[in-house]
């Protein structure tokens, strides 16, 4: 398990990918148009930055496109806001449309 730094005056905080992967699933699913988002979240240390990648379903009748931008600026949003570490890039691949129940 790698560890992502966070300097703050002299001394350090560790933030494990687990961490991070958790902060990326839980704000990608609270975003509108989100139907679910699965909780393997990919993690790339960047050396003091990261980079993420989420997959969601969709719901019915949301814009695909909005919904992932969103979900974009909300997971990059919340990992700099909750852990201090710097997310430069995050990803989201739509895995598919939530059925509607029938």
């Amino acid at each position: 398990m790698s560890m992502d730094k966070v300097n703050r005056s002299e001394r350090t905080i560790r933030i494990s990918d687990d961490v991070l992967r958790q902060v990326a699933a839980i704000s990608a699913a609270d975003v509108p148009g989100v139907a679910s988002a699965e909780t393997p979240v990919k993690i790339t240390n960047l050396g003091g930055a990261v980079s993420a990648e989420v997959r969601i379903l969709v719901k019915p009748g949301s814009r695909a496109a909005a919904v992932a931008s969103r979900v974009q600026k909300t997971v990059k949003q919340s990992i700099q806001d909750m852990t201090g570490v710097t997310a430069v890039h995050v990803h989201v691949e739509i895995s598919g449309m939530q059925e509607t129940e029938v």
